[in-house]
């Protein structure tokens, strides 16, 4: 049981709190803690973030993917007044999360499973829809029922990590939201802003659908799941609905960019896998009319590997080569 000490504040916020939760229709999704108070929740969970994870070093890859970000805060109508980050982590799996009040990450093996920037600008759009939708203050209200105002008030008051306890139960919850992904109706919402961003960014948000499918494609040939984009829901229903969307905005806002020869040439170097294994990213320039059998025995040493360089890329394995065409290799 979490003990409050006592305060004619704390309890007068407690009350208005218990008594906005306890009217509110069922189902609805409340937020029972204040914007500032996201703010310094994501500041001080960011410090653990980056503890767990590690963040990957490379400033220019990070510029880049900071650009991209603010590009997208820039198309935001309600950006919520968050001081928006972008940091790569250190870690292998495809995963891109974000914490309240602005924190958004990417891992490096997601960047690596992407082949565009109109597809990173998805994958960040769809982190930004979380924040600014205000998806983890509601999750962690429905979690925590009003127990969150004073967990709340607690971990982000100064002296607040002085509570160990109480700052542990909300970091479990925080991690349970970035890990396992949101509701299936936070994830719907959130891929609908995700996409909205991008194409009001000026990026195809018809590449985000190709990704959802290249994910779909992946989960089921090697188990490789993304908590965004597979648990909830479906990918089936997921990408007929960005589909649709996609369309729409591509109408509205005309196909956009999709950089995929930019995106690919920031990667070159990028580690792979785990950090013992000592595998890059190398990026293969096309000289124009090369087949991926050729490129794999010239890189590769083995035609054989063609159909991973095709599944890595996002192409068909009989694909011909354009001359300056990016292509992503893995080299031990």
């Amino acid at each position: 049981m979490v003990m409050v000490k006592k305060s004619p504040f704390l309890l007068s916020l407690f009350l208005v709190g218990l008594t906005a939760f306890l009217l509110a229709p069922p189902g609805m999704a409340q937020v029972i803690i204040s914007e500032s108070q996201e703010v310094s929740l994501g500041r001080q969970a960011n410090e653990e973030i980056l503890k767990r994870f590690g963040r990957y070093e490379d400033p220019k890859l990070e510029a880049y993917v900071a650009s991209v970000g603010q590009r997208l805060v820039q198309s935001m109508e309600e950006s919520r007044g968050f001081r928006y980050t972008f940091t790569i982590l250190d870690t292998p799996e495809a995963n891109a999360m974000a914490l309240p009040g602005g924190y958004v990450y990417i891992t490096r093996g997601m960047l690596a499973e992407l082949n565009s920037g109109a597809q990173l600008a998805g994958v960040l759009g769809h982190e930004l829809g979380h924040v600014t939708a205000r998806h983890a203050a509601k999750q962690l209200t429905r979690a925590l029922g009003y127990q969150i105002l004073t967990l709340g008030i607690i971990a982000v008051s100064p002296g607040g990590r002085e509570h160990t306890a109480e700052w542990g139960l909300l970091m479990s919850q925080i991690f349970q939201m970035l890990l396992l992904g949101y509701s299936r109706d936070f994830e719907l919402e959130a891929d609908t802003l995700g996409l909205r961003y991008a194409a009001k960014a000026g990026y195809d948000p018809g590449q985000m659908v190709s990704f959802l499918r290249q994910m779909k494609m992946k989960e089921r040939l090697r188990g490789l799941g993304y908590h965004g984009f597979s648990t909830h829901p479906e990918f089936s229903e997921r990408i007929v609905k960005a589909q649709t969307l996609a369309d729409l905005l591509t109408t509205e806002e005309g196909s956009g960019e999709v950089d995929a020869d930019t995106y690919k040439a920031h990667l070159e170097g990028l580690r792979y896998g785990e950090k013992g294994e000592y595998k890059r990213l190398k990026i293969y320039t096309a000289k124009g009319g090369e087949s991926l059998p050729q490129v794999a025995q010239e890189l590769l040493k083995d035609q054989s590997k063609a159909w991973d360089l095709a599944l890595l890329n996002g192409l068909k394995e009989d694909a011909v080569l354009k001359a300056g065409e990016k292509v992503k290799v893995i080299l031990d």
